[in-house]
């Protein structure tokens, strides 16, 4: 592959700070040591994934960061090009994974966590949940949900009754009304005609 390399040299080989470029848009920037990438640096793929941290040899090797053009990102221990130790991942879907790898893949011990809210905390073999473990579901808020959702129903239950009642009451005190203005009224209209029936007093 094709490519540019400005920086220094040692003995004719790469040696100390460089930066690398290939023809297909790749680029190295950091450390060299007897022609090979080592010690820190920052390799831009022709992809878009970036990966900054240590390398050992022409590899990634130590503690680095590397971001995907996805979105995707792991942040943690590299050995020989691969992940391998202990790192933290999160994927481009919003899950997140932290614990061990080997080889590339998760591996050991490690806590995974969804992102609708379930999480699984345990054992890992070759990138698969095996061995002991235990799978926690997002139940505390789906109860949240639903106890607001009850409340809210008992609430709107609540208002229906009391309105109801109110109404009712309401009715009865104009009934109430209706008879005792009536009654009155009659009572008025007795009294007057007791009183034009009555003699006519002499002064």
């Amino acid at each position: 592959m094709s490519g540019r390399y400005e920086g220094d040299w040692v003995d004719g080989k790469y040696d100390g700070y460089g930066v690398e470029t290939w023809a297909r848009g790749s680029r190295y920037r950091g450390l060299y040591r007897q022609g090979l990438r080592h010690g820190f640096g920052v390799y831009r793929f022709y992809t878009g994934d970036v990966y900054a941290g240590e390398w050992s040899n022409g590899q990634s090797h130590g503690c680095g960061v590397h971001t995907c053009e996805d979105g995707s990102r792991y942040v943690g221990e590299f050995k020989w090009g691969v992940k391998h130790g202990l790192g933290h991942y999160h994927f481009r879907n919003g899950d997140t994974y932290a614990g061990e790898y080997f080889a590339d893949k998760m591996h050991g011990f490690g806590v995974y966590r969804f992102a609708n809210g379930h999480r699984y905390e345990g054992a890992w073999h070759e990138g698969r949940r095996q061995g002991l473990g235990m799978y926690t579901f997002r139940m505390e808020r789906l109860n949240l949900e639903a106890r607001r959702a009850a409340e809210m129903a008992y609430d709107v239950a609540k208002v229906d009754e009391r309105v109801n009642k109110a109404a009712a009451a309401a009715n009865r005190a104009a009934n109430a009304a209706r008879v005792a203005a009536v009654k009155a009224v009659q009572k008025q209209m007795h009294h007057n005609n007791n009183n034009d029936n009555s003699p006519i007093p002499i002064v």
